[in-house]
């Protein structure tokens, strides 16, 4: 049973995650706290396997958070929730398992540790130094993306908005959107975030 540590300052934020974490089962919740420095401090004594953070909290952010706790417990498992998706890139780039978009269904929460149960299952993965790229070449027959849709899904990862890659493209803001909306339909996802997730998810199978 994976012992999972919970930090979020708002109590209400805490007191659903316990629901939902409780419904999907197999999960000890040794400790939740509104505090990250009281968080750090437990996790310096404790054994912890996942953290689901916040990222907007006061006094330190749920990024640094995470930096500090790996440091303490390198192989920790990672999750943040956040009613933000402007962090993804950073959180990816992190090492976290997941970034997930507040209100979590328990249904998200459940496909978040299945994916984490299973990387525990096949200790085979290799880390990845970043996901500014897009997957290996062997794996383009599951991302069947034109030249310029790689270019825009490459962007995305650079954290570009729409006017940015316009600008870099030297196309209008409506082409970024065609291309967007084909990127999304070819990799069965509906926003910036989910292409993160999907290529995070290819990327640990090379």
């Amino acid at each position: 049973m994976m012992r999972a540590l919970i930090v979020d300052d708002e109590q209400l934020a805490v007191e659903r995650m316990e629901t939902i974490l409780s419904a999907v089962g197999d999960i000890d919740i040794c400790r939740t706290s509104l505090n990250p420095w009281d968080a750090y401090e437990y996790a310096k004594t404790n054994r912890i396997d996942i953290a689901f953070l916040d990222i907007s909290m006061p006094e330190i952010n749920g990024i640094r958070l995470s930096s500090l706790l790996l440091d303490l417990h390198p192989s920790l498992d990672v999750v943040f929730v956040t009613g933000y998706d402007n962090y993804a890139v950073q959180a990816f780039d992190m090492g976290a398992q997941d970034y997930l978009i507040k209100p979590v269904t328990t249904e998200r929460m459940s496909k978040t540790l299945d994916r984490i149960r299973t990387r525990h299952r096949h200790e085979t993965v290799r880390p990845s130094d970043s996901y500014s790229a897009l997957p290996a070449e062997e794996h383009s027959e599951q991302v069947m993306l034109t030249e310029q849709e790689t270019r825009v899904v490459r962007l995305i990862t650079d954290g570009f908005s729409n006017k940015e890659m316009a600008d870099h493209l030297n196309i209008t803001t409506e082409t970024v959107k065609f291309h967007l909306k084909n990127v999304y339909r070819k990799l069965n996802v509906n926003n910036r975030v989910q292409v993160l997730q999907h290529l995070m998810e290819l990327k640990k199978r090379i």
